[in-house]
């Protein structure tokens, strides 16, 4: 049996007014891409912000690899051990080599091991060519480019995916989304990628959970 890595169990979620989450149970497993799938509404933001820890849940547990997160545990600890991928690409206004090295940086890594890890991630998504360009001259797709590749450069354990796409063109949107699809394979990447685009999920996941008003409706293969 494949090893769960992060697991919610009975998770309710409440805003004012406003239940956002409904007794939803989900665990995600080493190494495999798992889509959450649903219209705009449906849940899956507050569920990715609750697993990646920016939001804690009304009720219910969550367990990261056999661990129990309680209001004690070190929250700071766990959120650097993944990263989040956001619609839009939050990035500074320096280059694209500053950008991608600055998680390294913060992380202490020598010199010469961030210069290689950099080159390496910056070649992986086609802009090695780009490192010394400042930011603010770079298209939409060179710029999520850009983003991910400084999420994955140091090798984050968990990788959540929020709508990374969804700002792009179509040519770009695929072309990017076949190079992501390699590089999280390649990494072995545990990854959970929020999309309200069926199509987009069937192709890049090994599973799906398909929400709807704050509920988990099926989880399954894309063959399912």
């Amino acid at each position: 049996m494949d090893k769960v890595i992060l697991r919610m169990e009975n998770i309710t979620k409440d805003f004012p007014g406003v239940r956002a989450l409904d007794n939803v149970s989900f665990e995600v497993c080493k190494g495999e891409i798992h889509a959450l799938v649903g219209e705009h509404g449906a849940g899956k933001s507050t569920l990715l912000r609750i697993l990646n820890l920016l939001e804690r849940p009304s009720q219910g547990e969550i367990v990261l690899q056999g661990r129990v997160v309680t209001p004690t545990t070190n929250i700071l600890s766990l959120r650097r051990r993944m990263v989040t991928v956001f619609q839009e690409p939050l990035l500074f206004s320096s280059t694209v080599f500053e950008n991608v090295a600055y998680g390294l940086k913060v992380r202490k890594y020598p010199k010469d091991e961030i210069v290689e890890k950099v080159d390496q991630m910056l070649l992986k998504f086609g802009i090695h060519h780009l490192a010394g360009r400042h930011t603010s001259g770079l298209s939409g797709g060179e710029a999520q480019r850009v983003s991910l590749a400084r999420a994955l450069v140091f090798e984050p354990e968990i990788l959540f995916l929020d709508e990374p796409f969804a700002s792009l063109d179509p040519p770009a949107k695929e072309v990017l989304r076949e190079d992501l699809e390699r590089v999280i394979r390649e990494m072995q990447l545990t990854t959970v990628y929020v999309t309200h685009d069926r199509t987009e999920a069937l192709m890049l996941a090994d599973r799906i959970a398909v929400m709807d008003k704050g509920s988990i409706l099926q989880i399954g293969t894309p063959e399912q």
